[in-house]
């Protein structure tokens, strides 16, 4: 089963002289989901694996919707990143839950 949010990439601590630091990324509709990045591709990462982590014990009728994109409302130093997996990618295996 295919899972895609749009994560919410802010740049308001971005270092553009350094291209670097502060971006930081929450997705609209997994509030608990949040992290941030040095850059981009390290940005990439990190809102894949912390919308993974938010999701993987959730079955497909309890996920929330996803915004379509002409929802979101940007500020001007955001922009909008659709995270894409396929849930069967991910090995349970190593997944331990306590409590």
């Amino acid at each position: 089963m295919d899972v895609e949010y749009y994560a919410i990439f802010n740049y308001d601590e971005y270092d553009s002289n350094e291209e670097r630091y502060g971006i930081s990324i929450t997705f609209p509709d997994i509030p608990e989901a949040n992290t941030c990045a040095r850059n981009d591709s390290e940005g990439l990462t990190m809102a894949l694996d912390v919308l993974q982590l938010c999701l993987v014990d959730k079955v497909q009728e309890h996920l929330p919707i996803p915004t379509p994109l002409d929802n979101i409302k940007l500020s001007e130093n955001e922009r909008a990143v659709l995270i894409r997996y396929n849930k069967q990618d991910i090995d349970m295996s190593k997944i331990q839950f306590f409590g």
